[in-house]
């Protein structure tokens, strides 16, 4: 979302993960390691300029150093609550408005001083409907506004495979993917399910089987499944815009969500940045997981998509047959969907709107 949204206006980043910071990373990139190791020897670091941050402390002379621009605007692009309040410093360094963009919730925002940073900022922004609830309950703010990820152009289809019918066999069997990454604490209690659902609707001869892309968090998740099933895991996606190339390939896509609703109770306000890109791609896309979620809200909102909001492998086991043998009528619904995502929420459309908010926060 973040490189889709904001890269096409003037900006730099500054980023607060070191997972990200890679010694061929574009100079329009600034590395702010936040929060700092706490240890007593880096107060010195923090005085020098060295780093932008310890215990709780920021460097004005590490922003003088590394900040050299000025700017209308700081957008605090978050996942957690330290971001938020480095963001909400260096707006106040920089005298310059302050947009508060939740690309996460968590129960931490809601917290006396973190929840007076997002009520103070000039505009708040958020991933999803249900997000945008919870923050009009606790800030009082009637002013929060919605957006998400749009997908890439080349997520769409070209023209003239859209009317394209297929007739599965076993040795041209409906290909279903997961990509993305796959996180215990997100999809644990949902993607075994589709596994074995897959896995063993192969093994009583139906034409169907699956892949999934992208890392595993923690490395030794699904390992059971995955050698037992016989369901292969290709890993990261290198690079990464061979993803157009995977998701053109695919028949169709599935998007678990844990039934746990202990994992699920903050996880149900995120929306996922690829879901809009399957979405556009034309192919069906079959959620797996609970209905309270920000997922099956979006789903419900554009219709005509496949649900499966109860966890029950034979439900799954009926969804994904009915799939196979009624996949014309199920691509005709995908197109649909596709041509919406395109008008409603593709680039042209959340640029305009974005770029006039952008316009009137500056103001």
């Amino acid at each position: 979302m973040l490189i889709n949204l904001y890269s096409h206006f003037t900006q730099r980043f500054i980023f607060t993960n070191g997972d990200f910071n890679h010694p061929d990373r574009n100079q329009n990139y600034i590395f702010a390691q936040v929060p700092y190791h706490r240890a007593r020897k880096n107060l010195l670091k923090l005085m020098l300029g060295k780093i932008p941050e310890w215990r709780g402390r920021y460097s004005s002379k590490w922003l003088k150093e590394n900040v050299t621009d000025n700017f209308d605007i700081v957008v605090s692009f978050i996942y957690s609550p330290c971001a938020l309040l480095f963001g909400s410093w260096i707006s106040q360094k920089k005298k310059c408005k302050h947009i508060i963009h939740i690309a996460d919730h968590c129960d931490f925002f809601l917290q006396p001083k973190y929840l007076e940073a997002i009520i103070a900022a000039d505009s708040l922004l958020v991933i999803s409907n249900k997000m945008k609830a919870i923050y009009e309950k606790h800030t009082q703010r009637k002013d929060i506004k919605v957006f998400h990820n749009f997908p890439d152009d080349r997520c769409f289809p070209e023209l003239d495979s859209i009317g394209d019918s297929r007739i599965f066999s076993k040795s041209d069997p409906l290909k279903i993917i997961f990509i993305g990454g796959l996180y215990e604490y997100l999809h644990k209690s949902s993607i075994e399910d589709i596994t074995s659902s897959i896995a063993a609707l192969h093994e009583q001869g139906f034409p169907i089987e699956m892949d999934i892309y992208g890392a595993r968090y923690p490395e030794s998740f699904l390992d059971c499944e995955i050698e037992k099933k016989g369901i292969p895991h290709h890993g990261m996606v290198m690079p990464l815009e061979a993803k157009y190339e995977i998701m053109h390939a695919a028949d169709a896509f599935v998007i678990p969500s844990s039934f746990d609703p202990t994992l699920n109770s903050a996880y149900q306000y995120s929306f996922p940045s690829k879901l809009t890109e399957l979405l556009s791609t034309a192919k069906p896309v079959i959620y797996y997981g609970p209905s309270e979620t920000s997922i099956h809200e979006f789903l419900n909102q554009i219709g005509s998509s496949i649900t499966v909001t109860k966890r029950s492998v034979s439900l799954l086991n009926e969804t994904l047959f009915n799939l196979i043998n009624n996949y014309s009528t199920r691509k005709q619904d995908a197109v649909k969907n596709s041509e919406m995502i395109r008008k409603k929420y593709g680039m042209e459309a959340t640029l305009r709107i974005f770029g006039t908010h952008l316009t009137q926060v500056a103001s």
